[in-house]
């Protein structure tokens, strides 16, 4: 039974983060939805597949849904033993030339239809990290299956995560997604279920009117910010409207800080990030770039408003990409958020404008062409 007050457990690390999703997999009832960009065969890769075999072993209805882009060959061995032991697993828009995953799509076209229908749409991913268990409990953010996300004394890259897990709060919106997309909902019931999600703080981006009136909410409250705007996030790639809401928020002085990865696991995407740079400091916005590992939080605060999930602050989740992110409800949780931010800032460069004249200019030409481009991809 809902409470009246969710239960929200901020994550900065992934490694209490797996432990703990480790030890709700092994404790469910009746049913693990799992919904993940990336699912590698690594150490974390096996650790989670395994735990999801004794679950569904143990009677436990388990749904596994990945992202073509975001698994390689590698993942049938571990989609098949998840079968055989009474899983079920789907790949969403598996990549076209990927053959041996073609069994495991949402799409039940065949042939070389297929194929071209995969081609077709290789631009749409879901990007979504979410797990539902037992519809009681909800864990999401922008950690991956990957143990990348994992410190290096632990055998990872040190990436910095964001990620939540929440208690006492209704999952039927996000349960109700999560059935959209495994059994590939057509086009009326999709629009059917956005009209009835829209007061739900969890924030889906499934049909154009939901990406719509995100971005129209986003608009909103940075030009109705009052105090401040702190933004982190992994690949920043702003429109002109919301570039020129960050300009025109600093101008007016709101407080406008942004931190950014110094080093990203796309090379490139840094280089993209710098071409705004200029135009940001000249309003008077900050920018800090991550030092210590690489940067892969996505969570925005402004003033007493902050989001964590999987969208990041470019034309990919706008446009292309399936998306979650939620809206925290408790004061506290702001706070910690806001804490962590501030400790980010702590192990980040602050750029100014003469460190950008001579910071390597080459990359921001070269980030510049990028997104002429290619910015339909990015």
């Amino acid at each position: 039974m809902q409470d009246s007050k969710p239960k929200e457990c901020i994550y900065r690390q992934a490694s209490p983060y797996f432990d703990n999703v480790l030890h709700a997999i092994s404790n469910a009832q009746s049913q693990i939805d799992m919904e993940t960009y990336i699912f590698e065969v690594d150490a974390i890769g096996e650790k989670i597949s395994h735990a999801l075999i004794q679950a569904a072993q143990r009677g436990v209805v388990v749904r596994l849904l990945v992202d073509g882009m975001g698994v390689n060959i590698d993942f049938v061995h571990i989609a098949k033993q998840l079968r055989t032991a009474g899983a079920q697993v789907r790949i969403h828009r598996p990549l076209p030339w990927h053959f041996q995953q073609w069994s495991f799509s949402l799409s039940s076209i065949k042939g070389i239809q297929k194929f071209w229908y995969l081609l077709s749409y290789i631009n749409q991913r879901n990007h979504r990290k979410i797990l539902i268990i037992d519809q009681e409990s909800i864990w999401l953010g922008s950690i991956n299956i990957s143990q990348k996300h994992l410190l290096r004394a632990h055998g990872g890259e040190s990436w910095r995560d964001t990620a939540i897990e929440l208690h006492q709060v209704s999952t039927q919106a996000a349960q109700s997604v999560f059935d959209l997309s495994w059994n590939k909902w057509k086009r009326k019931a999709k629009k059917r279920l956005a009209q009835t999600i829209l007061p739900s703080p969890f924030l889906f981006n499934f049909t154009r009117l939901l990406r719509q009136t995100q971005r129209r909410q986003l608009l909103s409250r940075i030009s109705l910010a009052e105090n401040h705007i702190w933004i982190t996030n992994a690949y920043f790639v702003p429109d002109s409207k919301l570039l020129q809401a960050l300009v025109s928020a600093s101008k007016k002085g709101i407080d406008v800080r942004i931190v950014l990865p110094y080093q990203s696991d796309v090379f490139f995407m840094p280089w993209a990030a710098s071409f705004f740079y200029e135009q940001l400091l000249n309003a008077g916005a900050r920018i800090y770039e991550y030092q210590t590992g690489i940067l892969h939080a996505k969570t925005l605060i402004i003033d007493d408003w902050a989001s964590i999930g999987s969208s990041n602050f470019n034309r990919r989740s706008l446009l292309h990409d399936l998306e979650v992110d939620y809206t925290l409800q408790l004061k506290e949780s702001i706070n910690q958020l806001e804490h962590d931010f501030l400790d980010d800032i702590k192990h980040s460069e602050e750029l100014c404008q003469y460190e950008l004249s001579i910071k390597k200019p080459w990359q921001r030409y070269l980030g510049g062409l990028i997104l002429i481009l290619f910015s339909y991809w990015l």
